[in-house]
């Protein structure tokens, strides 16, 4: 029987005094940012806090590391770059319109949404490459390839974009709602309601529905996934993992409070923050 369950929690003293916002795992370190303007640098081990600072002097949205470069983007509508071992500043790309909401990378570039609609990209260096509009604020956003994943809470759009050039064509709208994840050759979005998760096949111009993944009596809030598995939660403070072979749940464990974002490491560890600045770790055994 597969037990997922708490191993390590940040303390009150250390944890964020407002609610987080986004999370990101990357090597040794745990980065969570929140509602005060405030990252803070964990160790992915013990949960102890290894640094804090203020990037920001609003609410930051999300934090996203590529290439050792921590990105994180805010209400204040901009986004800086630091060093993600140092956490020295290295510049501040161009300010969007609106507050941005999202980060995503295909591993090379760096893709912003905001509540404006606009998703753009920029180059590691924080040069902007392209704009592309896609309406509605993006709630959530993947990017792989040449394709571009965005949601909000009406539905997915997927647009293929040409090059470093703000050209794109919608390859399929899908009903759904945030959040979103690509894991392997799954697309998972919730659906309409938000209870359950809608898995379809990864497949240009296909996205087919395989299965779905049914648990939260309310509406889920974050997913991630890794491997075969994903994991899964929102209001009903419950963490779920999942079985994307046999579509099955696997475990359940109880969060302090809703979560705003999940992550699964490379070592099969999850991380969960959210309400109230929790940061709390969990294993799968």
């Amino acid at each position: 029987m597969t037990k997922l369950e708490v191993v390590s929690r940040v303390t009150e003293e250390e944890q964020h005094k407002v609610d987080t916002e986004g999370l990101c795992v990357y090597g040794d370190r745990v980065f969570t940012c929140a509602d005060d303007g405030k990252v803070k640098v964990f160790d992915h081990h013990n949960l102890k806090l290894v640094h804090e600072f203020q990037p920001h002097d609003y609410c930051v949205n999300d934090v996203l590391v590529v290439k050792d470069i921590l990105f994180t983007c805010s209400v204040d509508s901009t986004i800086k770059m630091w060093d993600a071992k140092t956490c020295q500043a290295k510049g501040t790309t161009g300010t969007h319109n609106e507050s941005v909401r999202k980060l995503a990378t295909d591993g090379t570039r760096l893709y912003a949404g905001d509540d404006g609609g606009e998703v753009r990209i920029y180059t590691l260096d924080g040069n902007a490459v392209a704009t592309h509009s896609l309406v509605e604020e993006v709630w959530g956003l993947v990017a792989i390839d040449d394709l571009i994943y965005s949601v909000r809470d009406r539905g997915v759009t997927i647009s293929q974009i040409k090059g470093e050039t703000s050209k794109s064509a919608v390859m399929a709208s899908i009903e759904g709602r945030a959040p979103i994840a690509v894991v392997g050759d799954n697309l998972l979005v919730a659906d309409a309601a938000g209870h359950s998760i809608c898995v379809r096949d990864n497949i240009k111009k296909s996205y087919k529905v395989k299965g779905e993944l049914k648990g939260h009596e309310l509406i889920m809030t974050a997913m991630a996934g890794h491997g075969q598995r994903v994991v899964s939660g929102g209001w009903d403070n419950l963490l779920k993992l999942w079985d994307l072979t046999t579509f099955q749940q696997l475990g359940s464990c109880d969060l302090p409070a809703c979560p705003s974002a999940l992550a699964m490491s490379e070592d099969g560890c999850i991380f969960a923050t959210g309400g109230g600045g929790f940061v709390c770790k969990m294993k799968i055994t």
